[in-house]
C-alpha cells in the first residue's frame, strides 16, 4: 500500500524551524510535531536565505521592542501613580483624610 505524501503549509514549516532554534532537543520537537528530524533540518537549510534570516530577526526584534515599550509604559504609569500618592500624603502630613 502506497503511503500518501504529506504536505505542510509554509506557516507550519516556518514555525517548526523557529521552534527548532529555541529548543535544545530537536528530536523531541520532531516527535511532538509528528515529523522526522531530518525534515526539520531540511527546512532549516531551506530557510537560510539572507531574506528569511533577516525577516526572522526583524520580526523577533519587533516583538521584543513592542514588549519593552509596554513594560516601559507600565513602569511610567506606576511612577506617575507613586508621585501623585507622595504628593497627596505630603500635603496631609501622611494622614489619610476621609471627606
Amino acid at each position: 500500500m502506497a503511503r500518501a505524501k504529506r504536505q505542510f503549509s509554509k506557516e507550519f514549516k516556518s514555525e517548526a524551524v523557529r521552534l527548532s532554534y529555541q529548543r535544545e532537543n530537536i528530536k523531541d520537537l520532531a516527535d511532538e510535531l509528528g515529523i522526522q528530524v531530518a525534515r526539520i533540518y531540511k527546512w532549516r537549510a531551506a530557510a537560510r536565505t539572507p531574506e528569511s534570516i533577516t525577516t526572522t530577526v526583524i520580526k523577533a526584534e519587533d516583538q521584543e521592542i513592542k514588549k519593552l515599550r509596554k513594560q516601559l509604559k507600565n513602569a511610567e504609569l506606576e511612577l506617575e501613580i507613586l508621585k501623585k500618592a507622595v504628593h497627596i500624603f505630603s500635603k496631609n502630613d501622611g494622614k489619610f483624610i476621609n471627606s
